[in-house]
């Protein structure tokens, strides 16, 4: 967390001495807004790891004091929060059957996310089309933080 918060303050003072104007996208997790659901881990020989909710957590308000301190200078800075992707190697990471299916139960869209779904986001947030979005965590998460 401290390496994460300290990289991100260089590169943002570095627009700030340079004026360039601009967006700083974190990556954050559903974890950082919500508690992990442990239900999910029925069945597994997986378990919860409090480590991670603790870091995302504090991404999640490194967002929010940095856009606060740094929009005087029109830097814009926020945060993707990404809820359970599936890609290749996390299909030979994740090859538990049972959580798959207990996390797609959980979601609203029945699926885990693509990496091009947390990418598109991350476009939008680097882009002038999110010119008035600053301090936020946006989930991409099927609606896991909906319900």
């Amino acid at each position: 967390m401290i390496s994460y918060a300290w990289l991100t303050k260089l590169i943002a003072d570095h627009m700030k001495k340079n004026k360039i104007n601009g967006s700083i996208v974190l990556l954050g997790s559903i974890y950082g807004l919500i508690a992990q659901d442990l239900s999910i881990y029925k069945n597994t020989k997986m378990k919860e790891n409090m480590t991670y909710s603790i870091v995302k957590g504090g991404v999640v308000n490194l967002t929010k004091q940095m856009a606060s301190y740094y929009g005087k200078y029109n830097i814009r800075i926020n945060s993707i929060c990404p809820g359970g992707v599936l890609d290749p190697l996390s299909k030979k990471l994740l090859i538990n059957k049972n959580f798959i299916k207990n996390y797609k139960n959980k979601v609203p869209l029945s699926r885990l996310g693509k990496p091009d779904e947390i990418a598109l986001c991350a476009i939008f947030l680097s882009s002038e089309a999110s010119s008035y979005i600053t301090g936020q965590n946006i989930p991409v998460d099927g609606g896991w933080t909906s319900i």
